[in-house]
């Protein structure tokens, strides 16, 4: 590969995912989704590891969205080598926000805690998290689907749960992926922590599934369409921690949870094609599709020649026709019946042995010499002199 095409896909990487990275964050300290400026007592610990979920998530769907920049920049017969690379660039370009939140973080006071090294260690592994985010975007149309639908349904979460404080001038600490609005009761808030992303991520692997269903990919692509995005809610989670108390451990186990449901929203929608291939196809799902070609199929094989000189089935069919039902027996019985008929009215000089079943043979006797064959005798002895040779 040309060394421009190679500085082209890594700029297109590398700058999309600083870029996408940076303005997230502005988009968030603008909002008040982060803010690492105020104090936090060991009570309030929680609010401390929210603000770690999103600054992992932030690194990693930066990442992702440098492997969607980078989509097109990627030469057609590229490999997994160069996807990889790509994604590696990628990756780098997302941990520039690194700097971007460890140097706010230096005004966090949390109680036993070093806020900056934990923010930049939180941007570190999420960036590195992201490379395969990246590299799955870049190789699969189904992953980049998911991602996309997953990252704008948790930035509308976030801003319809921030949306009424705007008005009062308070500032709501938002959960990643839970709907955190002032107008959800307070005994529905632990079950919508809960249930909010998993729900999120069965209905995008559903959407996922019918997108990859619809552009006829694979049956393996389309079981997997809803898996890349609810994975990045589970990793960063997963790098922030469950928390102390059940505000952060509620949307923890949600979170572990929400990569299942959405694989299991794809694994639907691949089923159902295939139940629908099968119904199509008469109960065999074998339709015929780009990767799998039709199978072969022998050719009717020709009548033998014996056969076609019998005229019809030969008497002994009869027994092997027997297996097969009474039809065949009786219609074996009645081409036998017709055929003894029609031997009977020959003369006894025009009868075969095939008509009668009897077959004439002389006597054996092997140990007396030949005697030579009269006028009369001339079949009998040909007959007689193969036998004979027998005992020779």
């Amino acid at each position: 590969m040309a060394l421009r095409t190679w500085a082209r896909l890594i700029g297109a990487a590398f700058g999309a995912a600083a870029l996408f990275g940076a303005g997230q964050l502005g988009l968030a300290y603008g909002l008040g989704i982060l803010s690492f400026s105020r104090a936090v007592d060991v009570t309030a610990r929680d609010e401390w590891t929210t603000q770690l979920v999103w600054v992992a998530w932030f690194a990693m769907t930066a990442a992702a969205s440098g492997g969607l920049a980078a989509r097109s920049r990627l030469p057609k017969r590229a490999g997994a080598a160069t996807r990889l690379i790509a994604g590696i660039a990628a990756g780098l370009g997302a941990a520039t926000i690194v700097p971007l939140t460890m140097h706010p973080a230096r005004g966090a006071q949390i109680t036993g805690v070093h806020a900056v090294f934990v923010v930049g260690a939180c941007a570190v592994l999420g960036s590195a998290a992201g490379i395969f985010a990246a590299y799955a975007a870049l190789g699969r149309s189904a992953a980049r689907w998911n991602l996309v639908a997953l990252s704008t349904t948790v930035w509308l979460l976030a801003i319809v749960s921030i949306g009424p404080s705007l008005r009062s001038g308070t500032t709501p600490v938002v959960r990643l992926g839970v709907l955190d609005a002032s107008f959800v009761p307070d005994a529905l808030a632990e079950r919508v922590a809960l249930v909010t992303m998993p729900a999120v991520a069965l209905l995008c692997g559903l959407a996922g599934g019918l997108a990859a269903r619809r552009a006829k990919l694979s049956t393996v692509a389309i079981a997997l369409a809803g898996l890349p995005g609810p994975a990045l809610l589970t990793l960063a989670y997963l790098i922030a921690g469950p928390g102390d108390g059940r505000f952060q451990q509620m949307p923890y186990w949600g979170a572990m949870t929400a990569a299942g449901a959405g694989v299991l929203g794809s694994v639907l929608t691949a089923l159902l094609q295939r139940d629908t291939a099968a119904a199509r196809t008469g109960g065999t799902g074998a339709e015929p599709t780009p990767d799998r070609p039709p199978l072969p199929q022998r050719d009717a094989k020709p009548e033998s020649e014996i056969a076609k000189a019998g005229g019809g089935p030969l008497p002994g069919a009869g027994a092997a026709q027997a297996i097969t039902g009474r039809a065949s027996v009786a219609a074996a019985r009645a081409s036998v019946a017709a055929r003894a008929a029609a031997a009977a009215q020959r003369p006894d000089d025009e009868l075969r042995p095939s008509d009668t079943g009897v077959i004439t043979m002389p006597p054996f006797d092997g140990f007396t010499p030949q005697r030579p064959a009269g006028p009369g005798q001339q079949k009998d002895g040909e007959i007689t002199d193969w036998v004979s040779g027998l005992g020779r």
